[in-house]
């Protein structure tokens, strides 16, 4: 059991390891926050999992981002600096690791910029990988349907992407070229958007200004979008080595002498149940917002 605390810890101090970070510059701008429902399992509609994201839009590019990450990384920077509290992951003797109230949503960064060039990137481990795309040239269909969404006056829009077939309502009265995920080019802001399977939908919730905005872009090495993928897959198989004990600890490693798992409810688990929780959600989880 202590072997396999020691491999979850390393995952950690792997995971927590800064050596690609971009330090936050503050620059005003503006939030639009989206409500997003995405069903995780095709054959079950009951597993429709919800989160909130965060387009902040600056003057020379915008950040699309899930809050739960925005967490997470508070999150987990607070257990790095525990770990380096007690003098580095060799002498860590006690850590606290509670997950609950961080949300399902995505790990990634997508990063928009004014000439339709997007760069979506996430970290893995030690290092951060991304790619880009240039989808200034979506070929959006804007439709004469209108319809009043909350207090806009809006117009729906169709396209094609990622393998599913998307509308997008988008209204003019808010004259921001920009929306949900990847997707921007209407004539002003999408105020809501979905598939044709109903399993992935984006409303907006709020729009407010920020002062202290984190426009920052952080270092990545960019690969080829398949290349991407193949990392993402490895990256998953070595954090689920890790969690399961199969990764080697290394030599000097401390004895841990306490810690503590929580599930999403708060509600304190074994490691073989948190284990276990893992691989059952992994069964479920056969969706993907991209299909291709």
């Amino acid at each position: 059991m202590k072997t396999l605390i020691k491999n979850f810890l390393l995952s950690v101090a792997l995971f927590t390891s800064f050596s690609t970070v971009a330090f936050a510059q503050n620059e005003p701008g503006q939030r639009i926050v989206y409500d997003f429902s995405f069903q995780r399992d095709t054959n079950d509609i009951a597993s429709k999992t919800k989160d909130q994201y965060a387009l902040d839009i600056f003057k020379d590019h915008s950040r699309f981002v899930s809050f739960t990450k925005l967490k997470r990384d508070i999150y987990i920077d607070s257990m790095r600096k525990a770990i380096e509290t007690q003098g580095g992951i060799q002498n860590v003797k006690s850590l606290n690791v509670s997950f609950s109230g961080m949300g399902g949503g995505g790990a990634y960064e997508i990063y928009k910029f004014n000439n339709g060039k997007i760069r979506f990137q996430q970290k893995f481990l030690r290092d951060t990988y991304g790619y880009e795309e240039d989808l200034a040239t979506l070929n959006w269909t804007v439709t004469e349907n209108t319809e009043k969404y909350g207090q806009y006056n809006c117009q729906l829009a169709k396209v094609n992407y990622g393998g599913r077939n998307w509308n997008a309502w988008f209204t003019t009265d808010v004259p921001v070229n920009n929306g949900p995920y990847k997707f921007s080019g209407l004539p002003g802001l999408i105020v809501k958007m979905w598939d044709d399977k109903n399993q992935c939908v984006f409303e907006l919730a709020e729009i407010k200004n920020i002062t202290d905005g984190n426009s920052s872009i952080p270092t990545a090495d960019i690969v080829e979008k398949k290349e991407f993928k193949k990392v993402e897959e490895n990256a998953r198989v070595q954090m689920n080595a890790m969690a399961s004990g199969m990764a080697s600890t290394g030599a000097g490693a401390g004895t841990v002498t306490k810690t503590v798992f929580k599930d999403q409810n708060g509600n304190e688990i074994t490691l073989d149940q948190a284990q276990r929780k893992r691989a059952e959600a992994e069964k479920k989880n056969n969706n993907r917002l991209e299909l291709n």
